[in-house]
């Protein structure tokens, strides 16, 4: 557990934005994601293991979650150990816990080592195939009566998977570039403004899938498009294709939108509650879809489930699923993971007023159900490589 990070961050950096959206594994490759240590920004303490050195047992927990797992607030190792640490001195157990990089669903499923307790991460589009394959063991834990049902529905409405937090895809901006232009970005529609006119199409940088952000964002472009647009939704990437510019991660993507080399960017509408938290606030800002005066966008949901065929103590992991919905947890969300906490009696700190409020926006999610959106993704990325390419 005591290994050292080698770079101390100096008192007034901020720590680097991090997602647990990492490029995907593509579905079709079986790999094992690797698993590693993240190096924070400040010398802080983390639990560090290999998917040998995690044995569960009737008094060990094996976690597995993301490699940014509460890795993006002012001081990780705290943020971490009240998770983790705490729920060890309330249960008299051990957690072991394994960092990963890739697809959590794609590792559970193609690994042939033991599976663990518990997965800490999985998103509305990869619960479905867990639960489809038989891996988690539905539970709904008490503190599930404080979220609501319409995100348990979107995420896993059988409860295989049990949300913890939530956001919204944004569509971030240069305020700047914004003004001198006729405020294309936050008034109207903004795709529309992109794909009618080349200029602002060039501006535009998005994720490709299997990058799990350029995922939900073609999942959002495409409910849109068909529910309230009621258009073909190929017309929009058949038209900015050839001009707009893409990158196969958020954390790239990211760092090219904030050097000012493009003035729009697919991310997330928490964005300026991190600018207004951390600092300079000001510089950019984001927009979700509008329509008729109605906020619309797509609605990421992270999750977490018991593994069948890893856990060895059920009501030991049962209890570690209701604490992540509990108020010691709920409360530290917003400000280490830059979500929105499923518990709706967890507090939100004043940054977050800078965001687009989640309680303003339509979720597109709604327009289809959670399985059918995941049946229908490999076959709407196959339309979406032949779009963009033609």
């Amino acid at each position: 557990m005591a290994e050292e990070t080698n770079r101390t961050r100096t008192a007034d950096e901020p720590p680097a934005r991090q997602r647990r959206r990492v490029r995907r594994i593509p579905w079709i490759v079986p790999v094992v994601a690797a698993l590693v240590l993240v190096a924070g920004f400040g010398t802080y303490y983390y639990f560090e293991t290999t998917s040998n050195s995690c044995v569960s047992g009737p008094h060990t927990l094996v976690v597995e979650t993301y490699a940014s797992f509460f890795d993006s607030g002012p001081d990780p190792a705290a943020a971490r150990a009240g998770v983790f640490d705490s729920f060890e001195k309330a249960t008299g157990s051990r957690v072991c816990v394994e960092y990963l990089t890739g697809d959590l669903a794609t590792t559970l499923l193609t690994s042939g080592g033991p599976r663990p307790d518990v997965v800490v991460g999985l998103d509305e589009l990869t619960a479905p195939r867990l639960d489809a394959a038989g891996l988690l063991i539905p539970y709904a834990p008490p503190e599930l009566a404080h979220v609501s049902p319409a995100l348990v529905a979107n995420l896993a409405p059988d409860h295989s998977a049990v949300p913890y937090e939530y956001g919204f895809i944004g569509l971030d901006y240069n305020v700047s570039y914004n003004g001198a232009h006729g405020m294309p970005y936050s008034a109207g529609n903004y795709l529309e403004a992109v794909a009618g006119n080349r200029s602002l199409a060039s501006q535009f940088l998005y994720e490709v899938p299997p990058d799990i952000t350029g995922e939900e964002f073609l999942a959002m472009q495409i409910a849109f498009s068909t529910e309230v647009l009621h258009q073909n939704w190929t017309n929009f990437w058949h038209t900015i294709g050839p001009v707009a510019p893409s990158t196969t991660d958020w954390g790239t993507g990211f760092s090219e939108f904030s050097a000012g080399d493009y003035a729009s960017f697919v991310s997330y509408t928490t964005d300026p509650a991190y600018d207004a938290y951390f600092g300079p606030v000001g510089a950019i800002n984001t927009s979700v879809l509008r329509y008729n005066g109605i906020n619309y966008s797509w609605e990421s949901i992270y999750g977490v489930g018991i593994v069948r065929g890893g856990v060895q103590n059920l009501t030991l992991a049962e209890q570690f699923e209701n604490w992540l919905l509990s108020g010691p947890v709920q409360d530290a969300i917003p400000t280490n993971e830059w979500e929105y906490p499923a518990n709706a009696t967890a507090a939100l700190p004043d940054a977050f007023n800078w965001s687009v409020p989640p309680t303003s926006i339509t979720s597109l999610n709604s327009f289809e159900s959670v399985n059918a959106t995941a049946a229908d993704l490999p076959g709407w990325i196959l339309e979406w490589q032949s779009a963009v390419s033609s």
